[in-house]
C-alpha cells in the first residue's frame, strides 16, 4: 500500500536545507527564471512542445512553493517570507519576460494551440497539478527516487502558463491573460496543499505551534479557502468546457448526418458561438453545387432539433469534386480507423446521383468543349426515376445519342423506366471566320491546297448572293466531311429565298470556281434599315467593336476603383460620364 515514508531526522535536515536554499530569492534564482520563461515564451510562439518542456525543465518555481508549505508547518514566517517573495518575485518577472518578448509580434497577433491550451484552465488542470505536487514531494523526501524530479517539473509547468499570460499581455487579448493567470493559481495552490498535507504525514514538520482550530483556521484557513475557490472555478470551467464540446459534437453529427446522402457533399469545417441563447453556426462545405436555401434551411432545423435550443446556420461553399480515373468518386474520401480513406457509399439518392454522373462522364468525356456541371436525380413517377443532367457544350447532341444516354443509365441504375433531361446551354466558338457552327463546321479531309481557296470561295459566294437575291451574307461555314465542298451561309434580309434562287446561286459559283459546291442558304429573319438600305448586326457593330471593348473596360476598371476608394467616387462618376 502506497504511503509516504517517515523521514530519517538526517534526511529531513537535508531536505529542509534544499528547500531554504531553493526559497532564497538570490540573483541566480531570478536569472535562471528570466531564461526559463524567455524559453517557454519561444516555444509557445513556434508551437513547439519541446522547447516548452525544456523551459519546464529550466523553471525553479516549484522550490519556493515547498518553501512556504514547510515555513507555515514549522511556524517560520522569516522562511514563509522570504518563499513567497521569490514565488513572487519570479511570476512578476515571467510575466514581464514574456510580454517583452510579446512585444516582437512573433506570432503576427495570431495565437498558437500552446498557448491556447493555457487560456482555458479547468478542473483536469487542478487534478495534473495535485498529482505532480504529489510527486513532487514524495521523490523530494525519498531520497532513492530523487531523480525523478525532471520528471514532475515537467509535469507541474509552472511558468508556461505565466509566459502565456506576458505574451497574451503583449496583444491584448485579456481574457487570455486571465486564464493563464488562473492556471498558474491553480498550480501554485494545489502543489502548496499537497506540499502541507505530504510533509505533515511524512513526519518532516510537524504543526506543533496550532493547538486548536482557531489556530488552524488562522495559519492555513486562507490556503484552504483559495484551494477550494480555485477548485470551485475550475469545476464550472470544466462543466462549461463539456457542455461545449456536447454541443459541437451534436452539430457535427446533425451535420454529417444531413450531408451523407448528398452526393460530392461533405463538411470541411464548422464553428459555432452562442449567444443569448442561439448557436451561431457557421459550416464550410466542399460541394460540386451551391446548395439551395431549403436545404439549408432543413439542416439548420436538424441542428436545432440535436442541440436542443434555436440555432442559426451559414453554409459558405467550396466549389469542390472528387474525381477518379472513372470519373467523379462513388466513393466516401474520409480517413478512418485502420488507414483507408475510401469506403464504399450506401445506397441512396446521393449513391444514385453518383453512377448517373459516372455513366454521362464515361459517356461523352472525350466530347471537346463538354462539361458537366451537375447532376440531380428524383422519383419522376411511382415506376421510375429522372436524371436531370446540366451540360455546358458547343454543339447539339442528336436524338439517337440521348437515346443511347438514356438506355445505358436504365441499365446501370437498374430502372427501366428511368427518364433522362438534358439541360444543355450552348457556348459560341469564335475564330478569325466569325462564329463557328460545331454541328456543320468540319474541313477533315480537305487538301492543304483546298483549304487554301477558301478565302477566294468565300468571295465568290457573298458577291454572288449579294448581286441575285435581296439578302444579306452574314456567316460562311464550310464542310468537306463527306468528301465535297458543302457551304452553309447565314443570310438576313426582308425577303426570304427561294429555292430557284438558292439553286441559281448555286449554279453561278460552282461555273465561276470551275468546282462543284452544294450551298446550303440558312435565312435569318433579322436584318437592320437605315438610311442606306439593309444591314446586318454584325456589319453596323463590327467595326468599332474593338473600340467599345475598351471602353466596356474602361468603365468596369472605373467602377472597381470606385469600389475600392469611396473617396474618388466623384472622379470616377466623372470618368464614366465622359
Amino acid at each position: 500500500m502506497f504511503q509516504l515514508p517517515q523521514v530519517s531526522p538526517r534526511r529531513a535536515q537535508v531536505v529542509i536545507d534544499e528547500i531554504v536554499a531553493g526559497s532564497d530569492p538570490h540573483w541566480r534564482f531570478y536569472v535562471l527564471l528570466i531564461i526559463s520563461a524567455m524559453v517557454a515564451c519561444l516555444g509557445l510562439c513556434a508551437n513547439s512542445t519541446a522547447v516548452i518542456i525544456g523551459a519546464m525543465l529550466v523553471s525553479p518555481l516549484m522550490t519556493p512553493i515547498f518553501g512556504i508549505a514547510l515555513g507555515m508547518l514549522q511556524g517560520a514566517p522569516r522562511l514563509v517570507g522570504k518563499a513567497f517573495v521569490a514565488e513572487a518575485g519570479g511570476a512578476f518577472l515571467a510575466i514581464a519576460s514574456a510580454t517583452l518578448v510579446g512585444s516582437f509580434e512573433l506570432t503576427a497577433g495570431v495565437a498558437t494551440s500552446e498557448m491556447l491550451a493555457r487560456t482555458q484552465p479547468n478542473l483536469i488542470d487542478l487534478l495534473v497539478a495535485i498529482f505532480a505536487g504529489m510527486a513532487g514531494s514524495y521523490a523530494l523526501l525519498d531520497s532513492r527516487i530523487s531523480p525523478a524530479l525532471p520528471g514532475v517539473a515537467i509535469a507541474t509547468a509552472i511558468v508556461p502558463p505565466l509566459s502565456t499570460c506576458g505574451l497574451c499581455i503583449a496583444m491584448g487579448a485579456w481574457a487570455g491573460a486571465g486564464g493563464a493567470l488562473l492556471l498558474f493559481l491553480a498550480n501554485f495552490v494545489s502543489i502548496l496543499v499537497v506540499g502541507l498535507v505530504s510533509f505533515a504525514i511524512s513526519g518532516l514538520a510537524q504543526p506543533k505551534h496550532v493547538k486548536s482550530w482557531r489556530g488552524f483556521v488562522r495559519h492555513f484557513g486562507l490556503t484552504v479557502a483559495a484551494f477550494v475557490f480555485v477548485t470551485i472555478v475550475l469545476t464550472n470551467s470544466l462543466v462549461h468546457i463539456v457542455r461545449e464540446r456536447t454541443i459541437r459534437q451534436n452539430i457535427e453529427k446533425a451535420l454529417v448526418r444531413e450531408l451523407a446522402d448528398d452526393h460530392g457533399v461533405d463538411l470541411e469545417a464548422f464553428s459555432y458561438n452562442t449567444i443569448s441563447g442561439r448557436a451561431q453556426v457557421l459550416a464550410t462545405v466542399r460541394s460540386p453545387r451551391v446548395l439551395k436555401p431549403a436545404r439549408v434551411s432543413q439542416m439548420e432545423d436538424s441542428i436545432r432539433a440535436k442541440i436542443g435550443f434555436p440555432a442559426d446556420l451559414v453554409v459558405r461553399m467550396l466549389r469542390a469534386r472528387d474525381v477518379t480515373p472513372a470519373g467523379s468518386s462513388l466513393q466516401v474520401a474520409h480517413p478512418d480507423l485502420d488507414g483507408s480513406f475510401l469506403t464504399q457509399r450506401e445506397k441512396g439518392i446521393g449513391a444514385t446521383e453518383a453512377l448517373a454522373e459516372q455513366v454521362i462522364r464515361e459517356s461523352f468525356e472525350s466530347e471537346p468543349g463538354f462539361e458537366l456541371t451537375n447532376v440531380e436525380y428524383g422519383m419522376a413517377t411511382d415506376d421510375g426515376g429522372i436524371v436531370l443532367a446540366y451540360v455546358n457544350a458547343i454543339r447539339r447532341f442528336s436524338t439517337q445519342e440521348l437515346e443511347d444516354l438514356e438506355g445505358e443509365l436504365r441499365r446501370r441504375l437498374g430502372d427501366p423506366e428511368l427518364l433522362l433531361l438534358l439541360r444543355v446551354d450552348s457556348a459560341q466558338l469564335e475564330f478569325t471566320g466569325g462564329p463557328v457552327r460545331a454541328e456543320w463546321t468540319s474541313w477533315r479531309g480537305a487538301t492543304d491546297t483546298e483549304i487554301a481557296r477558301f478565302p477566294e470561295i468565300e468571295k465568290v459566294i457573298r458577291r454572288t448572293i449579294a448581286a441575285t437575291c435581296e439578302v444579306i451574307p452574314v456567316h460562311v461555314h464550310f464542310n468537306t466531311l463527306d468528301g465535297y465542298k458543302r457551304v452553309l451561309v447565314e443570310v438576313a434580309g426582308p425577303q426570304p429565298v427561294s429555292p430557284e434562287n438558292a439553286i441559281m446561286v448555286e449554279q453561278l459559283v460552282s461555273r465561276e470556281l470551275s468546282t462543284p459546291i452544294e450551298i446550303h442558304l440558312w435565312y435569318r429573319n433579322e436584318f437592320i434599315v437605315n438610311s442606306g438600305g439593309y444591314t446586318t448586326y454584325e456589319e453596323l457593330t463590327d467595326p468599332g467593336l474593338e473600340q467599345r471593348g475598351q471602353m466596356l473596360r474602361d468603365v468596369f476598371h472605373s467602377e472597381v476603383a470606385t469600389a475600392e476608394e469611396p473617396n474618388s467616387s466623384a472622379a470616377a462618376d466623372e470618368e464614366v460620364n465622359d
